[in-house]
């Protein structure tokens, strides 16, 4: 037994004390569906983790909830949880940048949210973001305009960025159009909890560290730095 499989144990035995009985087959469903996407080198521990907790949360909560989930375009969804005939993607952000973007951290993680909302919120009934309690999502606070309410200005300058960081392939220009983000989910993998947010109330709470309209213009004026050779630390 690999050290990933003794982590994903340890967690559903964590879980099944949590939820009991009524929840036992599906956390150890779950448990086994990580070992298997990890053989398949698909997966690594600390997401995997991150996305079995909020899975047996939603679960417990009436949900039929299913991990890396296939969608189309080579898409594949963290969770894909359904309910009543409704269909929710969540996708699990832990707030990780590559050494390639250590001079460029913000911006790339506001086109990585911006990205992720753009590409799969059109896929299900309802869209949500989740992260663990250490980070704080750079949702732009264009988005909690409702849709109508968005200007043109704002969509292109969403996508301007966006575009940037994931141009191939680039994301159609009418998916920046009908964004939607439903739900935040912020996660605590130490004590098992999860925290529901509606987007206007994380960006109550986080407003001055989430990025405006004038915050995504001065990434775009700054731009893509020169990026940094990763090197090992010497012996």
């Amino acid at each position: 037994m690999d050290k990933f499989e003794e982590d994903i144990l340890c967690v559903k035995d964590a879980l099944a004390r949590k939820f009991g009985a009524r929840l036992r087959d599906e956390v150890e469903r779950i448990a086994n569906r990580f070992i298997e996407l990890h053989k398949e080198n698909r997966v690594k521990i600390n997401h995997s983790v991150m996305e079995y907790v909020l899975a047996a949360h939603l679960a417990a909560r009436g949900y039929e909830v299913d991990v890396e989930y296939p969608l189309e375009d080579g898409l594949v969804a963290d969770l894909m949880a359904s309910k009543d005939g409704r269909k929710m993607i969540i996708e699990v952000e832990t707030g990780f940048t590559s050494p390639e973007n250590a001079l460029d951290p913000q911006g790339f993680l506001t086109a990585r949210v911006i990205s992720k909302i753009a590409r799969y919120s059109v896929h299900a009934d309802k869209f949500s973001l989740a992260t663990p309690a250490h980070n704080i999502l750079q949702i732009p606070t264009i988005l909690l305009k409702p849709v109508k309410r968005r200007r043109a200005e704002e969509i292109n300058l969403l996508k301007e960025l966006c575009d940037r960081y994931y141009a191939t392939p680039t994301v159609a220009r009418e998916k920046f159009a009908d964004m939607k983000l439903h739900l935040i989910y912020v996660i605590n993998v130490d004590i098992l909890e999860i925290e529901q947010l509606t987007p206007k109330k994380y960006l109550e709470i986080f407003r001055d560290l989430c990025p405006d309209k004038n915050q995504i213009i001065k990434y775009l004026g700054a731009g893509i730095r020169s990026r940094v050779a990763y090197e090992r630390a010497p012996p």
